[in-house]
């Protein structure tokens, strides 16, 4: 064959193997940028989005369960709440926490001199997160006993109440030991 036959069939040879070669380069790069590249950007995204839905899935379980512990709660001390409400009202009662005292101070034998209810606003109608609170004085006689004794009464009603002050003065007119003592004492009950 001739010399210059042998050169072009050489030549094109080689030149359909790179064209070849940088075709397949080219789409394989097109092919990488335009289809790829974008599915495996929204794989990643959809993985990172599965990751914090299942971290709030998490946190609505979490939730579901204290409502279910509330609920099973209520359902097993349902018949009890209203103790709930006699222990802090939702006004102030005024009249009740005073029958309530005048009630234990008869059953206790205990003579109540004075009781003065400090300033409660009946107005307020806000709802305040906090409890608010009455504050009674109330002043009195009988003996350690009958005091003992009123005390105990008193604090055993279901209103939720504490004792702020508390003071027993002997009687320096009557002599005896066994004299009637003077009882100052300040209570505080609440209410919502």
């Amino acid at each position: 064959m001739n010399k210059s036959v042998i050169k072009r069939k050489l030549f094109v040879k080689k030149a359909a193997d790179y064209s070849y070669t940088i075709l397949f380069f080219i789409s394989f790069a097109f092919f990488t940028f335009f289809v790829i590249r974008p599915n495996i950007l929204t794989i990643l995204s959809l993985q990172e989005e599965a990751g914090k839905l299942n971290i709030l899935d998490v946190e609505y379980e979490n939730v579901i369960k204290k409502i279910v512990d509330i609920q099973s709660f209520l359902q097993e001390n349902g018949q009890d709440l209203y103790l709930l409400d006699e222990a802090l009202p939702t006004l102030p009662q005024i009249n009740k926490l005073v029958i309530d005292t005048q009630n234990s101070a008869s059953n206790s034998g205990m003579s109540l001199t004075t009781m003065s209810i400090n300033k409660v606003d009946l107005r307020d109608t806000e709802k305040k997160s906090a409890r608010s609170k009455i504050s009674v004085t109330l002043d009195g006689g009988a003996d350690f006993i009958k005091s003992k004794e009123f005390i105990t009464l008193m604090m055993n009603d279901r209103r939720l109440k504490t004792i702020k002050q508390i003071s027993f003065n002997q009687d320096e007119k009557k002599g005896s030991a066994s004299s009637e003592l003077k009882l100052l004492l300040e209570v505080e009950g609440y209410y919502l």
